[in-house]
């Protein structure tokens, strides 16, 4: 088994995407979680994470939260697209029982060993590790090539942080880009979500924003990565530039199954 390690902006797709690491959480030996700002200011997407872990408490054990607080860091606080509180206004705060706490010096010290790294937000605190020490595989959600851009002309978490995206794209990397995920069999209005579960609570809580947007389509982009991660074998990865000369290897999903089967 693997050690992961998640950087997450917390966002309602974040929540998304830790929720399934979560429901397969066999797959690790450990999971370390690192709330980083970007959909939501650093201190909310902090107090989401914790929230999220007391709904979804069976993987606890094994998890690790490494509070980065006190490490500035951009943000944009997207309430119309994740929710009031960044997480679809579904849940009452709460506080999870039996994880672990560390700060983000303590825990980087600490580090060894081969992991992998699983980026759900900008990359400026994945840079901050990545100038130490680097992963065995390094997924990124991020970035596009083609299809058109979704925040300042870039897909929105490049756009927060150009110079540490740049930075990570340079190492040997996956990236679930903006061309991944906007392809009709990754629209999860085309799915049955009414099952039981946090995680397909979180999925209806996103279809609902898209509907309030009056979107014709919703993609749940860093859930994608998730899946990209737990079934690499459902993508294939095709190498491109990108506006910035960045050689993205950007993965490209062939299966037929819906990514959240």
């Amino acid at each position: 088994m693997e050690k992961l390690i998640i950087f997450a902006d917390y966002g309602l797709d974040d929540a998304c995407a830790t929720a399934s690491i979560i429901n397969s959480h066999e797959k690790f030996s450990s999971i370390d979680i690192v709330p980083i700002g970007g959909n939501v200011p650093t201190e909310m997407a902090f107090k989401n994470c914790l929230t999220l872990l007391s709904k979804m408490p069976q993987a606890n054990s094994k998890i690790t939260v490494v509070d980065t607080r006190a490490i500035p860091q951009p943000s944009e606080y997207l309430a119309a697209i994740h929710g009031r509180d960044g997480m679809g206004d579904i849940f009452d705060r709460s506080a999870p029982d039996g994880i672990s706490l560390t700060n983000f010096s303590d825990w980087l010290e600490l580090l060894s060993g081969e992991f992998t790294v699983l980026s759900l937000g900008p990359m400026t605190m994945v840079k901050k590790l990545y100038e130490k020490k680097q992963a065995k595989e390094l997924i990124i959600m991020g970035g596009c090539v083609s299809t058109p851009p979704n925040f300042n002309g870039y897909e929105f978490n490049h756009a927060l942080d150009r110079d540490a995206f740049s930075y990570c794209t340079k190492f040997n990397h996956t990236a679930v880009t903006l061309d991944t995920c906007r392809i009709d069999i990754l629209d999860i209005f085309k799915y049955d979500l009414n099952k039981e579960g946090i995680y397909y609570e979180l999925l209806r809580a996103s279809a609902k924003m898209s509907v309030s947007l009056k979107e014709e389509r919703c993609f749940v982009w860093d859930d994608v990565t998730a899946c990209r991660l737990l079934h690499p074998e459902r993508f294939k990865q095709v190498t491109e530039k990108d506006k910035d000369g960045n050689l993205i290897s950007n993965a490209v999903y062939i299966s037929n199954l819906p990514y959240c089967n």
